[in-house]
């Protein structure tokens, strides 16, 4: 199950570059054989940070006494959240599982012609999925799982609803999934084989896949909130979801339900949440001001943004930083209008700028690629006038805490050398990004004309999470209250 998932995380990332033998796949135009390259701290766009200090980690607030085991937890959530994180794989790792896609995949198509009888039918779905030959893998494990009693159902039930992810079959994914919250006890790999469907069909476009978003959310829900309510995390098939995830899931389901215009059940959702946080063992536990700044990020939509400008010191790609002071909307009410004289009448046309902050560090392993992504689609695909885009980095997000270190910088500065010359990237004091309760990266802030915030939350990395915010961008003006 662990491979079915890390598949499906990386998915939409080509997974890896080829071995030697095979071209290296559109995806990956930069790449290169890791033999050659130079260390990873002095590759532009993968640089890593110098260790960091032994202080404190940046956290919105001061959590309460936690026992030695969770305090431990705690340090390491940043690490945790960095190594589940799509692309969290090293140049080396991606080499060695494309030699694996390519084994795999040799294998699947010289069995192809074979019969294979109970569990070898299961091993050998599992080896067409993992060699991306999504048709081999659907007849396999379609066979395996109407067998009369397969040891494994529950595993060839989540395989073949990635096989259908693969293939582009989002509905059928779907109903794979509906299988297995009616057929087996809700668990971890359970929950992210949903989080997975619903990931690709939000990288759709199509009207039918997008409807199997709000009604996988809905059967999702309900078994969330019983986790949260009992025990406060999943297992399953050797993989984990933790109390952090589940609220960010749920938060997710309310957070489409209050877009579709129905407020008072999200905010039964969050009521329901807030409850969880509040009570033990959440808030002495490491999970706890995780999901706090989960639950701050969620009520921040339609509000006011709480920084309005920020003051930076601009980093070009060549040349010495230069000190800015980049403003996230104006306050000028007749700078968002614009008039023009038609006879003896005045048109007054309002303006839709918007800015979007898009925050990165380097213990976000998709931060570079997903900058490079939503850009991508922005300018390949789309028109939005009046919209500024920004790159948003702090000390405190690379190291834990905000002192400027020249090291650290630098590989900052390394890092920025890999993203679009063209795009600002801004290193500002940690106090201008503390109030958006960003703890996980890349994030993607946007604010509208009026200082209003449209969208505040981390991006995944993946197709799923950036198409869906691009479709924010794409909405047009903000349809908020005045």
């Amino acid at each position: 199950m662990r491979t079915l998932l890390l598949l499906a995380a990386l998915g939409a990332t080509a997974l890896a570059q080829q071995p030697q033998t095979q071209p290296v796949p559109a995806t990956q135009p930069s790449a290169v054989n890791p033999a050659a390259q130079a260390p990873p701290s002095s590759t532009p766009g993968n640089a890593t940070p110098a260790p960091p200090s032994p202080a404190q980690p940046a956290a919105s607030g001061t959590p309460p006494s936690m026992s030695p085991s969770e305090a431990y937890l705690y340090a390491m959530q940043p690490f945790t959240n960095a190594h589940s994180a799509p692309d969290d794989l090293t140049d080396a790792d991606k080499w060695a599982l494309g030699i694996g896609i390519a084994r795999a995949k040799e294998q699947c198509e010289l069995r192809s012609k074979d019969k294979f009888e109970d569990e070898d039918l299961l091993a050998m779905g599992k080896l067409c999925v993992f060699g991306q030959d999504y048709d081999q893998a659907r007849h396999r494990l379609v066979v395996y799982t109407g067998l009369p009693s397969p040891k494994a159902l529950e595993v060839g039930e989540l395989l073949l609803a990635r096989t259908f992810v693969g293939l582009g079959a989002i509905d059928s994914a779907e109903g794979e999934m509906e299988t297995l919250l009616t057929a087996f006890p809700y668990d971890a790999s359970i929950h992210l084989g949903v989080d997975m469907v619903i990931d690709a069909a939000a990288a759709s476009d199509a009207t039918e896949d997008l409807a199997v978003i709000p009604r996988l959310n809905e059967q999702q829900l309900p078994h969330i909130l019983d986790a949260l309510a009992h025990g406060a995390s999943l297992t399953g098939n050797g993989d984990s979801v933790d109390a952090v995830q589940l609220v960010r899931d749920a938060l997710r389901c309310a957070d489409a339900l209050r877009r579709n215009f129905k407020p008072d059940d999200a905010a039964k959702i969050v009521a329901q949440l807030t409850a969880v946080a509040a009570a033990d063992p959440i808030v002495s536990s490491a999970a706890y001001l995780a999901i706090q700044d989960s639950l701050t990020r969620y009520s921040l939509f339609g509000q006011p943004t709480p920084v309005r400008t920020l003051h930076a010191t601009e980093l070009p790609v060549t040349g010495a930083p230069l000190a800015r002071t980049v403003p996230l909307y104006d306050p000028n009410p007749a700078a968002h209008r614009i008039e023009r004289r038609v006879g003896n009448s005045t048109v007054i046309r309002m303006t839709d700028d918007r800015t979007l902050v898009l925050v990165f560090s380097l213990a976000g392993p998709a931060s570079n690629s997903a900058i490079h992504d939503i850009l991508a689609r922005l300018a390949q695909d789309h028109i939005i006038p009046g919209l500024k885009v920004v790159a948003v980095t702090s000390y405190a997000a690379n190291i834990g805490v905000d002192a400027p270190d020249p090291t650290v910088l630098a590989t900052i500065r390394a890092f920025r050398s890999g993203l679009p010359p063209t795009l600002p990237v801004l290193l500002v004091p940690d106090s201008e990004l503390k109030p958006f309760a960003i703890d996980m990266w890349p994030a993607a802030i946007l604010v509208d004309g009026r200082g209003r915030i449209l969208w505040l939350n981390s991006v995944s990395g993946s197709t799923g999470s950036i198409r869906q915010m691009v479709r924010e961008l794409e909405s047009g003006p903000s349809t908020l209250p005045l």
